[in-house]
């Protein structure tokens, strides 16, 4: 199972954060253990629209209102554009408690960038880790301690779920 979770998660530059694979019916019962809290409640939050973020909790799930890209006043630009016909942005904050491979899960195929307090931070691994689920992407980042901003940006409407939770 390990071997087959890991193939699934596939080494690749950012730029290359993947759609999700075609499925005949989308269900949460098959979630990987350590994705397990995406099924629960999701707390509301909307993102903010220039400065550090909005904090968000890590290890749940949250259910982000964006604005409209024109809106927002990115930290940087985003290391790739995505331009769905509706395009959202917005800023979250999460305060990473120890050093590690950091996953995000994302309901939308949205671009994400992580700025840490130095810099960009590049994402080491992308896939559809938890196929015909509701998680469209799972992105992996090396995060140190501290606070880190989740730039928002592509999202193809206004709102999208994620989840930040540490890779086991």
């Amino acid at each position: 199972m390990r071997l087959s979770l890991a193939l699934a998660l596939v080494a690749a530059p950012a730029a290359a954060q993947m759609a999700a694979p075609a499925c005949k019916e989308v269900s949460n019962a098959n979630l990987p253990a350590d994705l397990a809290a995406w099924a629960g409640e999701a707390v509301a939050v909307a993102a903010a629209q220039s400065g550090a973020g909005t904090p968000v909790p890590i290890g749940a799930p949250v259910a982000v209102t964006l604005h409209p890209s024109g809106d927002v006043t990115l930290r940087q630009p985003p290391e790739q554009e995505r331009k769905p016909a509706n395009p959202h942005a917005g800023l979250l904050a999460v305060e990473v408690p120890e050093a590690g491979t950091w996953r995000l899960s994302a309901s939308t195929g949205l671009w994400v960038d992580v700025i840490s307090p130095n810099g960009l931070v590049k994402s080491t691994a992308f896939g559809a880790l938890a196929p015909c689920t509701s998680i469209r992407k799972v992105v992996e980042f090396p995060l140190g301690p501290g606070r880190h901003t989740l730039q928002l940006s592509g999202n193809p409407g206004p709102e999208t779920r994620l989840m930040l939770s540490r890779k086991p």
